[in-house]
């Protein structure tokens, strides 16, 4: 395929036919792509191994006929084109890829020929750091009904981190960087890379020390060391650990008419601030609190009720910290009160409910007068 044109000297398929062949297999490779990526999901999922995206692609029509006669390469016939159908699996962290690959290799036949592991470059240059993967279904799955029709096809499976992801979406979607793009250009974007490249090193680094922190704090909580500090882990932590978090939860839970059993994801990070807004700046300010209000909280609860609009079907586990900082804001006076809510970017000349939240908190305080606001 010297000329580009499908020589047939060469045995090559015309072009045309080719593309003839690719449109008649397109629905197959729509399917090929949904269901391996739904499998790809599942598989992940069953793994416990998170990522960030699956992503599937059918390759265009237009991308096909210019791989084809590409000068480049030799193709002559469509299936030595191993990319007709694609899947991306995109990771958080450059560490993680080879988790991905461990999984990949163990589930789907591998075309080790046609495989390459693009994180092999020579250390003084830099370019798309990901594994690409030539696979096909293993038998075992291709004797399935919903399989079958895929016997035999190849695909490919690319794993890569988030931001060499984003490096190959800016350098062949926006620049496209070949030879005849200007020296300082090409110079100026592979100096990005290597900052890209550091930034992923700093990203593992900084998720390593968190990772060993979080289990430092997971201690000390457990220890019940007084003057660990309230924050977002250290919460995350008593959530798990503390038994009157899940008992204060449960009561307003009944209250409410929900269960308190959905995650609070990055909530508990506000959650944590508006603790420390309302006094409890550690984890024993936050346990003596709990214990001493915990019958207030409830009560609380049942005052403000009647405000909701509606209630979610799932409540969030730990809402009885934010329940208590709210509480005990909202029972302090208007000064305080108002400080603390514009603290939490809360204001009460927007708040409707602002008034009628006062008084139920300050109805339940007077029989608490250990305040603590």
């Amino acid at each position: 395929m010297g000329s580009g044109e499908g020589d047939s000297s060469q045995g090559a398929v015309d072009v045309e036919a080719v593309l003839a062949e690719f449109d008649s297999r397109a629905e197959v490779l729509e399917s090929l792509c949904e269901k391996t990526s739904d499998l790809l999901h599942d598989l992940l999922e069953d793994s416990a191994v998170h990522v960030q995206s699956v992503q599937a692609r059918v390759k265009r029509r237009k991308k096909l006929r210019e791989k084809y006669l590409s000068p480049a390469k030799s193709y002559k016939r469509l299936d030595d084109i191993t990319d007709q159908a694609g899947l991306r699996i995109i990771t958080y962290y450059e560490d993680e890829v080879d988790n991905v690959a461990a999984l990949i290799e163990r589930e789907f036949d591998i075309d080790r020929d046609n495989t390459v592991d693009k994180r092999k470059i020579e250390p003084d240059r830099f370019g798309y750091s990901a594994i690409n993967y030539v696979c096909r279904h293993l038998g075992t799955r291709t004797s399935l009904r919903e399989y079958k029709k895929f016997t035999d096809l190849r695909f490919e499976i690319q794993v890569t981190s988030i931001l060499s992801h984003a490096w190959s979406e800016m350098n062949h979607g926006t620049y496209d960087l070949g030879a005849a793009s200007p020296p300082q250009v090409r110079r100026r974007f592979f100096q990005l890379k290597a900052l890209l490249e550091l930034a992923e090193a700093v990203f593992i680094e900084l998720r390593n020390k968190t990772v060993d922190y979080e289990r430092s704090v997971a201690v000390q909580v457990e220890a019940n060391v007084p003057d660990l500090p309230l924050d977002a882990i250290s919460l995350r932590s008593l959530l798990d650990q503390e038994p009157l978090i899940r008992q204060i939860d449960a009561a307003i839970a009944a209250v409410l008419g929900s269960p308190a059993t959905r995650e609070p994801g990055a909530r508990i990070g506000f959650w944590a601030h508006a603790a420390n807004v309302a006094g409890l700046k550690t984890t024993k300010d936050l346990r003596e609190a709990l214990n001493y209000y915990q019958r207030a909280i409830v009560e609380y609860a049942e005052l403000w009720r009647p405000l909701l609009a509606s209630v979610p079907e799932e409540l969030m586990r730990g809402l009885s910290v934010y329940q208590l900082a709210m509480f005990l804001i909202h029972a302090a006076p208007d000064d305080k009160a108002a400080e603390a809510l514009g603290a939490l970017g809360m204001h009460p000349s927007e708040d409707r409910k602002f008034g009628a939240r006062t008084e139920a908190a300050r109805k339940v305080m007077r029989k608490y007068p250990k305040q603590r606001a």
